[in-house]
């Protein structure tokens, strides 16, 4: 195990505390409360460490996503913007490692579970509409030709066909879709929710259990969920059963970009709009046990990165992240190889057909 794998062990150990630390802070109890700040103090330390010592194996990556603060508060109390939001929110976009199976970068905002092989965005700071992920990324050539995302309130096809076996030559990927059981709740009638002073959940990225800022929104959709729960169990909530869908997108690579070992680069990101993709009409069926659809074809936005914006967010040891902060000095920008070219007169729109 080298040195970076044992800090990545550290921080692994340690992320999976974090719950039991959320736990602590949710019951307004004065030890737990104080365990549960020590626990993240440590973890918060781990984080640091794994990034000084990442540079000496991997790369460091900076990509824009998303910023959900950006705009003004949504109103949760919507069915429409809920499931708006689950959708983007949980919407991770995965640059795949060219040879090693399991080895990816991936970004967004959505939950992502912490891998040797794939750590995910470990910190993020905003300016605008973006919010900058840092990541630890193993030296390789990686591809963006995955995307992963929850839709809720949809059912699976109503169809006993079995899906055709995708022609690589023709289609532009594939969509596999996953049914969920999930649960929304209808209010029976005005309830109070804790303040955030009561519910010791903390704010912005405490609550999501994230370092660094941009979780406002997400923090405001968790508590409007518990608050639900309570007002249900208080008989002032109706929980409901609702059908959901996990799909994952595997398409021609849009883009592609090498990295090596002591790398600290800033490079574009991009989105997913909420009407994407576009589905082959009839192709949805089952295909080894799994119910697939072909991607007929599909755009993404590109968010482009500058050193100068980023330079104007939040630095990472304003957020008690020093050593990330120094090895950030070095950050340069490179663009990745394009696979398609952008939209005539939309350079950072990529309309990807077949």
């Amino acid at each position: 195990m080298t040195l970076s794998r044992r800090v990545l062990a550290l921080v692994c150990v340690s992320a999976l505390s974090a719950p039991v630390a959320a736990w602590a802070q949710s019951t307004n109890d004065g030890k737990l409360d104080a365990e549960a700040a020590a626990m993240r103090e440590r973890h918060l330390a781990n984080t640091d460490k794994l990034f000084d010592e990442a540079r000496k194996d991997m790369a460091l990556v900076v990509i824009p996503t998303v910023n959900f603060d950006a705009g003004p508060p949504r109103n949760f109390d919507d069915a429409a913007t809920r499931d708006q939001f689950t959708r983007q929110s949980s919407t991770l976009l995965h640059w795949q490692h060219k040879t090693e199976k399991g080895y990816a970068m991936t970004v967004g905002q959505g939950k992502h579970k912490f891998d040797f092989s794939d750590t995910g965005p470990l910190f993020q700071t905003t300016r605008g509409a973006l919010a900058y992920q840092v990541l630890p990324v193993w030296p390789g050539e990686y591809r963006l030709n995955r995307i992963t995302y929850h839709q809720p309130r949809t059912e699976l096809p109503d169809s006993t066909a079995r899906a055709k076996s995708m022609d690589y030559q023709k289609d532009l990927g594939m969509a596999t879709l996953t049914e969920t059981a999930d649960i929304d709740f209808k209010k029976e009638g005005p309830w109070t929710p804790l303040s955030p002073s009561e519910d010791g959940l903390g704010s912005g990225c405490e609550v999501t259990l994230r370092f660094g800022e941009g979780c406002n929104e997400a923090a405001r959709e968790y508590r409007w969920v518990e608050g639900a729960r309570r007002a249900f169990h208080n008989r002032e909530a109706e929980m409901l059963p609702v059908a959901g869908v996990d799909t994952e997108l595997l398409f021609t690579p849009l883009a592609t970009i090498t990295l090596k070992a002591g790398d600290v680069v800033l490079m574009d990101g991009f989105k997913l709009p909420d009407d994407q993709p576009a589905i082959a009409k009839d192709s949805c069926g089952v295909l080894a046990r799994e119910w697939v659809c072909t991607v007929d074809s599909m755009t993404l936005e590109r968010l482009p990165a500058s050193l100068e914006d980023f330079r104007k967010a939040a630095t990472a040891g304003s957020f008690q992240l020093p050593k990330l902060d120094a090895a950030l000095r070095d950050l340069v920008y490179v663009e990745p190889k394009y696979y398609f070219e952008p939209a005539a007169g939309a350079p950072n729109r990529f309309d990807m057909k077949k």
